[in-house]
């Protein structure tokens, strides 16, 4: 204890930290594992930035759902592959969507519908659009 800063140190042996400046800040450090258990709910807020970051792996999982909210913008960067698996998926997108791929771009469907409702639909290639029925083709 600091009285002259009003600060807290309490270590143990190991080297387990935690520590109360006096100017209203925490740390809490410890050289190996950091557990917290809660019966029931843990709730953290924070008046301003939340940050967590890992030095290898990090996972997120629940039982049942997972929500996310971004007043703004939701940004998600993979270096490696993106992948995503679901039993049903739907995309809301009030304005515009736009998708694009490096090399290649491929859907797969047993049954494959694309529609326009208000507009012209425009299929565009630098060179031919090719258009392949394992049956017949029909134009209307």
């Amino acid at each position: 204890m600091n009285d002259s800063e009003g600060s807290i140190l309490i270590e143990d042996p190991s080297g387990n930290t935690w520590q109360m400046d006096g100017q209203g800040n925490i740390s809490v450090n410890a050289p190996k594992n950091f557990t917290l258990n809660a019966g029931e709910d843990v709730n953290i807020t924070a008046g301003k930035n939340v940050s967590v970051s890992a030095g290898e792996s990090m996972t997120n999982s629940a039982n049942k759902d997972i929500s996310q909210t971004a007043g703004n913008d939701l940004t998600q960067t993979a270096v490696g592959d993106f992948t995503e698996s679901a039993n049903n998926k739907s995309e809301i997108v009030e304005n515009d969507y736009n998708r694009g791929a490096g090399e290649t771009a491929d859907l797969f469907s047993k049954k494959f519908t694309a529609h326009s409702s208000e507009e012209d639909m425009l299929l565009k290639s630098k060179t031919t659009v090719q258009l392949n029925s394992g049956e017949k083709s029909v134009n209307h």
